[in-house]
C-alpha cells in the first residue's frame, strides 16, 4: 500500500518535508564565497550532486527564502563573482558545519562564527575549509532558476578548475578510501547519515547476466529468496552444469538447500550457489 500525496494539496513546508526525507540520503556541499568587497561567506547546501565528468561539473540548489523569496548570499556572491569553493563534510567537521547554517547577517564570516580555518585556494578568490579531506575550486557554469518564487531552487552548476585531496585518505593503490573520506550526508529534519558506518561493496557483473527471465522457473517463483539474492544468481554469464564435486548439497533437504543457498550468495560464493540451486529444482 502507498500513501499518495499529490502537490497540489500540500504547502511549500509539506512539499519540502517529504523531498528532503524522502530523497535521502544526500551529500553535503561547503559552499565558500565572497562578496564583491572580497567577505567570506560559507554555508552549507544539501540539494547536491555532480553531473558530469568532461567537464568535470558539480551543482548544488541553494533555495530562496520561503517566508520573503529573498536569495541567499552564496548565490548572490556567485552572481557577482562567477566562483567559489566546495569542501566536503566529513564526520569530525559536523556540529562545526550545523552551526554555520544559522542565518546570520551578510557581513557575517561564518568561518569565525563556526571556528573554521581557511585554506587559501589556488586559482579562484574564495577560501575552502582546511579541515575537509576534499575540496574543489570552481568557476561558474550556469545558474537554472527553478520556479522564481518563495522555495524555488536555483541550480548552480559549477566547472571545477581543480581538486584539493587530502593525502590521509588515499590506500596503498593511489585511490581515495571511502572509510578514509569518511563523509556526512543529510536526511530529513535533524537526521545525518555517517557513510563509513554503512559502506558495504557491490560487484557489478564483469559480462551481460543471464537476466530475471532466464532464471528457473522454480527459483524465480520461490517466496524463499529476496530479489537482491536472484539479483546475484541473475548476474551470472550462464547457468551452469551440475558439478559432482557437490554431490555433498544432494544430501541435503529443500529447507537445508535454501538455507545453503542464501549463506552462499551473502558470501557472494555464486557459482557453488548454483550447484546447491540445482540440486534445488531437479
Amino acid at each position: 500500500m502507498y500513501k499518495t500525496i499529490n502537490i497540489k494539496d500540500v504547502g511549500l513546508k509539506e512539499t519540502y518535508q517529504l523531498m528532503i526525507s524522502g530523497v535521502s540520503p544526500r551529500p553535503i556541499a561547503f559552499v565558500a564565497t565572497q562578496d564583491n568587497d572580497g567577505n567570506d561567506n560559507l554555508a552549507p547546501f544539501s540539494y547536491f550532486n555532480a553531473f558530469g565528468s568532461n567537464p568535470p561539473i558539480v551543482g548544488f540548489s541553494p533555495a530562496n527564502s520561503g517566508r520573503t523569496g529573498n536569495q541567499k548570499d552564496t548565490l548572490i556572491n556567485i552572481r557577482n563573482t562567477n566562483e567559489f569553493s566546495i569542501s566536503m563534510v566529513n564526520y569530525n567537521m559536523v556540529e562545526q558545519v550545523s552551526l554555520s547554517s544559522c542565518e546570520y547577517n551578510s557581513n557575517t564570516d561564518e568561518f569565525v562564527k563556526s571556528g573554521f580555518s581557511k585554506k587559501k585556494s589556488s586559482l579562484i578568490s574564495p577560501p575552502s575549509v582546511d579541515k575537509s579531506n576534499f575540496i574543489m575550486e570552481c568557476k561558474l557554469y550556469d545558474i537554472i532558476e527553478l520556479g522564481g518564487k518563495p522555495g524555488s531552487g536555483n541550480l548552480v552548476l559549477g566547472e571545477i578548475l581543480c581538486f584539493h585531496v587530502s593525502e590521509k585518505i588515499f590506500d596503498e593503490n593511489d585511490k581515495i578510501d571511502p572509510f578514509k573520506l569518511d563523509p556526512i550526508s543529510r536526511l530529513g529534519y535533524n537526521f545525518y547519515s555517517r557513510s563509513k558506518s554503512g559502506i558495504f561493496e557491490v560487484h557489478k557483473p564483469k559480462h551481460n547476466g543471464i537476466g530475471f527471465d532466464a532464471l528457473p522457473k522454480p527459483i524465480l517463483e520461490s517466496k524463499s529468496f529476496s530479489g537482491n539474492e536472484l539479483a546475484k544468481l541473475a548476474g551470472s554469464k550462464e547457468i551452469p552444469e551440475i558439478d559432482s564435486n557437490y554431490n555433498v548439497f544432494d544430501d541435503l533437504d529443500n529447507q537445508t538447500l535454501v538455507e545453503k543457498i542464501k549463506a552462499l550468495l551473502e558470501d557472494m560464493d555464486i557459482d557453488i550457489a548454483w550447484q546447491a540451486v540445482l540440486r534445488l529444482i531437479k
